[in-house]
């Protein structure tokens, strides 16, 4: 069934989108002048290295600026977009508890959102001043690192050392992010994590706090139809910000009272990794006696299906990493290695879709890493 657009699953898709595409344009561009300078520099002779550390400065800044400049902007424009949606779906869903009376729409929590958007703003900024630091990188990968891959491999030529140490610097793109467990991210990763997280995060505040405004105590979550392990145990379960245990409700369409299981308050099943980063779910209000709990066991054909999605995420990216090698390769021959990389990678992504049914998304596989 087609999402509505202002849904939790496509609020994400569509802001992180947009913010993605501002990141992505400008590490690809970045890198790709950079290897301008490096290969003009390089055919100029020893003499012209000496003014490449400055010229790959001045490039790193500029991209650095111009993103930083619309950090603001961005930030602001997704959490409000996410608490407007938020506010609009809750509302939509009491219309329908309510045999369709239009009921109108609160004003979602401003100050709520204004304080997500500067905390987005302060993640979007610290990626921004990481990729002033790409020139260091840059001018790293074509002198010492270079020189440093030469004493590794003493038979290679210094052209063939500072390909190799230029291509390593490619794969990993602008880098240096490291999460709260101590993972590494690369810049188009860490930006698209901040953003969906706090869409998320927006748009399930201002949706829950529309239903609790309109007198909703208990809820349960939707069902996305693409649970993963750490949400679908708390698919058919009934949340309240009260503790776990059995209650006893008047009945909501009847005389009569109904007795249930609150399975644990809303922070307790977050804490357990419900609505965990890229989650799709939203709270719904659970109407005792009324609403039927769907429940939904997480299963090993569910475990194999995911794990075939998060593959084929892999091989998408290999392939685009490929494409960025082609277009900022020093030599003829680095070109012409990264577009038979390119080749084998579509080649592999082929074979895999057919042998397991997932759908081929062509448009994942270009540059554009906005497009995943």
């Amino acid at each position: 069934m087609e999402q509505e657009q202002d849904s939790l699953p496509v609020t994400v898709d569509a802001v992180a989108a947009a913010v993605l595409v501002v990141y992505t344009d400008a590490e690809q561009g970045l890198i790709a002048r950079s290897a301008d300078l490096v290969r003009a520099a390089l055919a100029a002779g020893p003499a012209a290295m000496s003014s490449l550390y400055a010229d790959l400065r001045r490039e790193a800044e500029r991209t650095t600026a111009m993103v930083r400049s619309r950090a603001r902007a961005m930030a602001a424009q997704v959490t409000d977009t996410a608490a407007r949606n938020g506010n609009t779906s809750a509302a939509r869903e009491l219309s329908r508890l309510t045999a369709g009376d239009v009921l109108p729409l609160l004003p979602h929590d401003i100050n709520s959102a204004r304080l997500m958007g500067q905390d987005l703003e302060h993640r979007l900024t610290a990626a921004s001043s990481r990729i002033a630091r790409f020139a260091d990188d840059a001018y790293r990968a074509a002198t010492v690192a270079a020189a440093a891959e030469q004493i590794l491999r003493p038979k290679a030529t210094p052209g063939e050392a500072q390909a190799q140490a230029w291509r390593q610097l490619v794969s990993r793109g602008v880098t240096g992010f490291t999460d709260k467990a101590g993972r590494e991210w690369n810049l188009t990763s860490y930006v698209e994590m901040a953003v969906r997280t706090a869409t998320q995060r927006a748009y399930n505040a201002s949706h829950r706090d529309r239903l609790t405004l309109a007198g909703i105590d208990y809820f349960t979550i939707s069902t996305t139809g693409r649970p993963c392990g750490l949400c679908a145990p708390w698919e058919g379960k009934v949340l309240a910000d009260r503790g776990a245990g059995e209650v006893t409700e008047p009945h909501a369409a009847r005389d009569g009272t109904v007795t249930f299981q609150v399975a644990a308050t809303i922070e307790e099943a977050t804490a357990a990794g419900l609505f965990h980063p890229n989650c799709k779910h939203t709270l719904t209000a659970y109407l005792p006696g009324v609403t039927l709990l769907r429940t939904n066991q997480w299963t090993a054909l569910d475990e194999l299906n995911y794990r075939n999605t998060q593959t084929l995420r892999h091989l998408e990216r290999a392939v685009r990493a490929s494409k960025l090698q082609a277009a900022a390769a020093l030599t003829p021959l680095d070109k012409a290695r990264a577009m038979r990389e390119v080749r084998e990678g579509q080649a592999r992504i082929r074979e895999f879709t057919a042998r397991t049914g997932l759908l081929r998304r062509r448009h994942r596989e270009q540059l554009n890493a906005a497009n995943t």
